[in-house]
């Protein structure tokens, strides 16, 4: 099988852990909570959003989203600066969006620059 290879547009946003508490926060409007709650639940929805998109980007190829064997995940992340997240943070949340089991998956990250066009470009395949 060929590798599918697709890139996502922009900074990429790491991988977040949530606990039930943060998400039953996102049903509660904006107005009611206060700045510092705010602020937690805007970069939630930010990486929920980064999420889809990815997902979206992935749908377009016939990936399976519960491997059974062994599958590939490698990323290349194109910062716009030299302050980022951790890459490997980065490829969790990818790993994250598209698979819904991630246990046969592995793979590796990889990061330059380039402050005119930041992306990040996926490579799926399997052996």
């Amino acid at each position: 099988m060929d590798p599918i290879r697709f890139s996502v547009c922009g900074n990429p946003i790491p991988y977040l852990r949530m606990t039930q508490g943060q998400v039953r926060l996102m049903h509660i409007p904006e107005e009611r909570l206060r700045p510092h709650v705010l602020k937690v639940v805007r970069r939630i929805r930010a990486y929920l959003n980064y999420k889809d998109e990815v997902y979206l980007f992935s749908k377009k190829w016939p990936i399976d989203r519960a491997p059974k064997i062994k599958v590939y995940l490698n990323v290349m992340i194109y910062f716009s600066g030299a302050r980022h997240a951790d890459p490997e943070n980065i490829r969790k949340g990818i790993q994250d969006a598209i698979f819904v089991n991630d246990r046969m998956v592995a793979g590796a990250v990889d990061f330059d620059y380039d402050a005119e066009k930041p992306r990040v470009e996926i490579e799926i395949r399997q052996n």
